[in-house]
């Protein structure tokens, strides 16, 4: 799928183990792409197995033991608009997946979007650009209503997505929180801040 959104970038430090606490890697883009294609199964199973049980329970609302067959195909085959951040920042992990946001249609103008980061980098902003590129490329798509459902106790996505669309509604529903983001005004806001 190739469309307006093509690459963006974000300018990280990496995710920083107990041992390299005291000096920071040097700073580098890494990318977000749109073309999320077959040539990523790998880096997205990869992903898949390195998610710990708790980030995996986030994203699917369950823990999984495998990647969801059906996702994984309707991401790669297009169905499903999908953004990878892949790193670009350490050259031992050139191309690897850390980053995966995808929508559904929900309802006729509605889209139901979520949002996956590998666990060394939560807390690096990928979860920020992932999500401003996925709001982005449904409000061009001329989706007029974009929702996210969420565990309650995932305080991290809940302060992201508060940052990201401060106009999103939120209400509690079957025990999870779900936020609706009207696409439209989240988008003037967007080009009014730029």
């Amino acid at each position: 799928m190739v469309n307006a959104l093509q690459v963006s970038e974000l300018t990280l430090p990496g995710p920083v183990s107990p041992s390299q606490a005291t000096a920071a890697p040097p700073a580098k883009p890494c990318v977000i792409s749109c073309e999320v294609g077959p040539a990523y199964r790998q880096a997205l199973l990869d992903l898949f197995a390195r998610s710990s049980p708790d980030t995996r329970r986030s994203r699917f609302h369950q823990a999984l033991s495998v990647f969801p067959q059906r996702y994984l195909d309707e991401i790669l085959t297009g169905r499903q608009p999908a953004l990878v951040a892949r790193d670009t920042c350490q050259e031992e992990n050139h191309g690897k997946v850390f980053g995966l946001a995808s929508a559904t249609p929900a309802a006729l103008g509605t889209a139901e979007f979520a949002v996956w980061i590998d666990d060394a980098w939560q807390g690096h902003g990928v979860g920020t650009l992932l999500v401003r590129g996925i709001l982005r490329l449904l409000a061009e798509q001329g989706t007029h209503t974009a929702i996210g459902i969420m565990e309650p106790d995932n305080l991290a996505i809940r302060r992201l997505v508060g940052r990201i669309a401060p106009g999103a509604a939120a209400r509690f529903e079957d025990g999870m929180i779900v936020v609706s983001v009207p696409l439209p005004d989240w988008a003037a806001a967007q080009s009014a801040g730029s």
